[in-house]
């Protein structure tokens, strides 16, 4: 059963007004730093622009992730995956970038009006930092890698915008090494952020198993009544979404009432969670821990009968896995008062104890009959009467 819920429009929103502020900043900056004089905020202009490459990167990974073929039925979610790599590399490069600005470059030119300058920059850091604040708002929503790795990028910018801000002020002042502790500061901060985004694109992209996913859905999975265990449990992330694959044991002989307690943990799991794309669940009846072996005899309750629906009795014996008797009884058979159909309710009730294997009298059982048990792998013998 797959289901499909997810969309990206959201996310290539993000991504798109994204790579357009940084854009229009980074010509801002790159503007004003020639026109002032300042080298300091024109290699803050270059690093922008670094940046528009990124978010447009990823922009156009999440506008193809969706895409679904015959090649791809699963779509192209991964390409998310590479993206916000690619992008936590940018990050760790921004971050190279500003410590070699500060440390290694020589000849920083600072302009004569700084504080005119320095408002100008902490204007811009003011509107980087308020849609820093809420697209990382946004990937949290939307778990999403790739607006995350965006989100992320922008604390590059603004740490180069207050290194700048810091470093004319610290000229001014000539304030000894101020200008060199808050490089490090701000290094930190993009080195964490990109150590998050590398793990946990990489991650999806090994196709590492996420163990909180796979504990919320076995959750949500037995809290259905009629499971009674989960054979196995996969569960792929693949960019913001996920994909699961289970066999689960129902205790429900009727197929109708299985496939409806199904249906029921297909809908629990896309309500309770948002990022589940689709979901594939295979299902068997439950077993006992035994074997049940059923003779089928006559009013004497000693032969075996050789009518099947007609049978007056059922031995029905429980077999440990070593083959020990762990109890054993003798029933009247159900079907035997019915008008008709005496056959195939046998064959119901039968199901209903889970008999494994059946003894009577060499007969002519009905086809259907056979077929059916031989499709659930019940064993039926006949024997010989003497």
């Amino acid at each position: 059963m797959i289901s499909y819920i997810r969309k990206t429009d959201e996310k290539q929103r993000w991504l798109f007004f994204s790579t357009l502020l940084n854009a229009a900043l980074a010509a801002a900056k790159l503007g004003w730093g020639w026109m002032m004089g300042s080298t300091l905020v024109v290699a803050d202009g270059i690093h922008s622009i670094s940046d528009v490459f990124g978010a447009l990167l990823i922009f156009l990974a999440l506008f193809f992730a969706a895409h679904k073929s015959e090649r791809f039925p699963y779509g192209l979610h991964k390409l998310e995956d590479m993206a916000a790599v690619l992008g936590g590399l940018g990050i760790l490069y921004a971050g190279y970038e500003i410590i070699h600005s500060v440390f290694f470059e020589a000849g920083i030119k600072t302009p004569e009006d700084i504080w005119t300058t320095v408002g100008f920059i902490l204007v811009i850091v003011l509107i980087q930092y308020i849609f820093y604040f809420f697209e990382l708002k946004a990937a949290q929503r939307l778990g999403s890698p790739g607006v995350k790795a965006d989100a992320v990028n922008w604390l590059g910018d603004i740490g180069a915008g207050m290194i700048v801000v810091i470093g004319l002020v610290a000229h001014h002042y000539k304030v000894p090494y101020a200008q060199e502790v808050s490089v490090i500061i701000i290094v930190l901060m993009i080195l964490k952020g990109a150590y998050d985004v590398l793990k946990e694109g990489l991650l999806s992209l090994l196709d590492a198993a996420d163990i909180e996913m796979n504990d919320t859905i076995r959750k949500i999975v037995m809290a259905e009544p009629d499971i009674t265990d989960i054979n196995y449990l996969r569960v792929r992330k693949s960019g913001s979404v996920y994909f699961a694959d289970m066999e689960v044991r129902v205790a429900e002989v009727s197929a109708a009432k299985a496939h409806a307690s199904i249906d029921r943990i297909v809908e629990a799991l896309h309500r309770d969670i948002d990022a589940l794309e689709a979901v594939t669940i295979h299902y068997e009846p439950d077993h006992p821990p035994y074997r049940t072996v059923v003779r089928l005899l006559k009013e004497d309750k000693v032969h075996l009968s050789t009518h099947f629906g007609q049978t007056a009795w059922l031995e029905i014996t429980h077999l440990g896995a070593d083959g020990e008797d762990l109890g054993k009884q003798t029933v009247k058979n159900p079907a035997a008062a019915a008008p008709k159909g005496k056959a195939f309710r046998l064959v119901a009730y039968l199901l209903s104890i889970h008999a494994d294997k059946i003894i009577m009298g060499e007969a002519d059982l009905d086809e259907n009959i056979l077929t059916l048990f031989e499709a659930l792998d019940i064993e039926i013998q006949q024997e010989t009467l003497a």
